[in-house]
């Protein structure tokens, strides 16, 4: 067998230092790949690489895959897979800034959206990528982008949402969610119901405010408690502040929203029992319609408190609801509150809730105005349109009574003009 030649065999020494040096270089890249996979799953990062003409996508680590449930090897890396699992609400939106960078419109491809898992549950992501090279024409050739897990970060976050707008101690709704009630129009046939606890002072002073705290939950969860048995679920409700509950009620009419007003004084109408003993405590409620005040919040939450008022002074423990003609009934409350002139006191509410004032019209000539008001103590004001007739019947008998008496009248003068002249022939006569 003939030598090899010294060529050769430096050729073979070189070819196996090559092979020494791939092997050392492979692994040497399989380690940094998985430094780098390990890096990338530690802060939730997946790096992914598209290849636009063929769709293929090269997903660097394994988390992608099972963060939508599926082990690796079994989710097909390709872009038709990925655009599938996009949330059917997000998926135009996604697509759509995607396609806005391949098409060179923005400098970057950013979108936070959600992708479904296999067992349906959501993840939510932050997409970012930018492509990397494209054709002597333009178009977009390689992407490369980071996928984000920031499904912590949307719970996280979701959880101070809620927590900013409610309320600690019921767990209703707060101030600054009633702010968002604000923003939108009131529809004409929502409720607006505005509540302030009867007593509830005397039970903080009785008991102490731990027993007052107790009071509120119990009042809190016995009125949505009460709207739940009644089928009432898509409703709004908060604790305005202190002792004052507001629920905005949709779909309401007036039978409808005095019944509930009815079932929720009827509930608390008997003492509760609270750390110390029985507290009794009463609802002064005021209702406004939305179409009772041009569909704005402020001016339906002011009226709703004026109302509220109004119960609270004539006898508590009652609802009453404002119309445009500013009566209402309620057979829940001692007296008759309904013909009551008592002004409401000055807005208690932010200024943010303070409706538009109304344009001052110009005073109606002397001849073309209404009589004055009746004094509180007469009929209420939907009595007195019932009672005109009377009264107007009555004036009329009355005259009739007079004119009848006049004759009367005249007759007692002629007989005694005849008797003074009797008695003065009968003195001359004497004399």
């Amino acid at each position: 067998m003939a030598r090899k030649s010294l060529r050769e065999q430096s050729l073979e020494q070189a070819l196996q230092q090559m092979e020494r040096d791939k092997a050392r270089l492979e692994r040497r890249l399989a380690g940094l790949e998985e430094k780098l996979s390990t890096t990338l799953d530690g802060t939730g990062l997946r790096l992914w690489q598209l290849e636009v003409p063929s769709g293929k996508l090269t997903i660097f680590n394994y988390r992608w895959g099972r963060m939508l449930g599926y082990q690796p090897g079994e989710l097909n890396a390709h872009f038709d897979v990925w655009r599938e699992h996009l949330h059917p609400e997000d998926r135009d939106e996604v697509l759509a800034n995607l396609n806005d960078h391949l098409e060179g419109r923005t400098e970057v491809y950013q979108v936070v959206h959600r992708m479904l898992a296999r067992d349906g549950s959501i993840t939510w992501v932050a997409d970012r990528g930018r492509v990397v090279e494209r054709d002597e024409h333009g178009n977009a050739l390689r992407l490369l982008g980071t996928h984000t897990d920031i499904s912590h970060e949307k719970d996280y976050e979701s959880r101070l949402n809620a927590l900013a707008s409610t309320d600690a101690l019921t767990g209703l709704a707060n101030r600054q969610a009633i702010n968002s009630w604000h923003q939108r129009p009131l529809a004409d046939d929502s409720a607006l119901i505005f509540i302030d606890l009867d007593g509830f002072k005397q039970v903080n002073d009785q008991f102490g405010h731990r027993a007052g705290d107790e009071v509120l939950v119990l009042v809190a969860h016995g009125l949505n408690d009460e709207l739940h048995r009644l089928g009432i679920h898509h409703h709004l409700s908060a604790r305005f502040g202190g002792d004052e509950f507001l629920f905005q009620l949709p779909r309401m009419s007036l039978p409808r929203v005095e019944h509930i007003a009815r079932r929720w004084l009827e509930r608390f109408a008997h003492p509760l029992e609270i750390s110390g003993g029985l507290g009794r405590i009463g609802l002064s409620i005021g209702i406004c319609f939305g179409r009772d005040a041009d569909n704005r919040f402020g001016l339906a939450l002011e009226r709703a408190d004026q109302a509220m008022y109004r119960v609270k002074h004539h006898g508590k423990h009652g609802f009453r609801v404002h119309t445009p003609m500013e009566y209402s009934s309620c057979e829940y409350q001692a007296g008759d509150f309904q013909a009551s002139n008592l002004e409401a006191p000055a807005s208690r509410l932010p200024s943010w809730l303070h409706p538009q004032p109304a344009p001052v019209s110009k005073p109606a000539p002397l001849s073309q105005q209404a009589p004055a008001p009746r004094p509180a103590s007469q009929s209420p004001p939907r009595q007195q349109a019932a009672s005109a007739g009377t009264e107007s019947a009555d004036t009329e008998s009355a005259g009739a009574e007079r004119d009848d008496t006049e004759p009367a009248d005249t007759e007692r003068d002629d007989s005694v003009s005849a008797d003074s002249e009797s008695a003065e022939a009968r003195a001359k006569e004497e004399r």
